[in-house]
């Protein structure tokens, strides 16, 4: 039998890696940032209610990634706070936003990526796209009001400089009418975690990236696809395997349950690991992808098959 055949220790066993040293902090769900990915402009009284109505839909899950938010595009909610803001998931936020996002993490050179990362409204991105020949994919670029584009503008402008926090030890709400918008996160040790849509081996760099991202990848993991990102976000049916769904209900709590729904997690737009790898040109490394480089927060200690349980040593705080 090959590797690829095999799950791994975590998935074979149903246990969990134990770390010695343990470096935890305590995080607050960033309800603003979430707010401002709700999909229709609404009034703040509205937003707040609609994170507490649709309260597991925005909540940060036990075992999720979680990124901080802290430092936003345009240093908005820039004051001090008594704890680091965190997301673990884009919630509602606009397609457009998502194609910026991937085409933004897709360039490899830093000088590239910086010049995308200037971007402050859809006409720049626009402009943007088309001086660099990117494909507009199956996105309609026409926006059906207004409101909507004053929607993607306002998301670009106010996007965060996403960086890995690390792995939620417990849950927390969006909204304080649901219950406590703080807790635990592992930010250095052993943790085990659901691997994404590609295999991980012992001693891999291992990156983070949103699910939507997966098909911007090759399949067999050696690099990104040719000619640059190729999504499309407003295909959030795609076909998942039975693997896959299970894993995503039990981690996730992504399917229905008994009783009256508080909003179910959306997939494509939670954050997942993959190992990580340099530029692939005709079957050559030639050199690292700043995309994916600047997102690599752990290595792996014990691998395995897609959304099998891996083990990952987390390194934010020193890689």
């Amino acid at each position: 039998m090959s590797f690829s055949d095999l799950p791994s220790i975590g998935t074979a066993t149903g246990s969990r890696v134990d770390s010695a040293a343990k470096h935890i902090m305590a995080c607050k769900v960033d309800s603003r940032a979430l707010q401002n990915w709700i999909a229709q402009p609404t009034t703040c009284f509205e937003k707040e209610n609609h994170l507490h109505t649709n309260k597991n839909k925005w909540c940060m899950h036990k075992d999720e990634i979680v990124l901080n938010t802290t430092k936003k595009k345009d240093l908005s909610d820039g004051c001090v706070k008594g704890y680091p803001m965190v997301v673990t998931t884009l919630g509602d936020i606009h397609p457009m936003t998502m194609l910026y996002i991937a085409q933004l993490y897709s360039q490899s050179e830093v000088f590239n990526f910086y010049n995308m990362w200037k971007i402050e409204n859809y006409n720049e991105y626009q402009e943007y796209r088309e001086s660099n020949q990117y494909a507009l994919s199956s996105i309609a670029t026409e926006f059906r009001s207004e409101d909507e584009k004053i929607t993607v503008d306002m998301q670009i402008k106010s996007l965060p400089e996403f960086r890995c926090q690390g792995v939620a030890l417990g849950q927390a709400w969006a909204s304080y009418l649901s219950g406590d918008t703080v807790a635990s996160v592992l930010v250095g040790g052993m943790m085990t975690v659901l691997n994404g849509h590609f295999p991980m081996h012992t001693g891999d760099e291992v990156q983070w990236y949103f699910d939507f991202e997966s098909c911007c990848f090759n399949s067999d993991n050696t690099g990104r696809v040719p000619n640059g990102c190729r999504l499309s976000p407003h295909n959030n049916n795609l076909e998942r395997s039975k693997k896959q769904n299970h894993m995503n209900q039990r981690v996730f709590g992504s399917n229905n349950g008994i009783g009256r729904s508080n909003g179910l997690k959306d997939v494509n737009k939670i954050v997942r690991v993959k190992s990580y790898r340099m530029k692939h040109e005709e079957g050559i490394y030639t050199g690292d992808h700043y995309g994916d480089k600047s997102r690599v927060f752990a290595k792996c200690i014990s691998g395995g098959r897609p959304f099998d349980a891996v083990d990952i040593m987390i390194m934010t705080q020193s890689s």
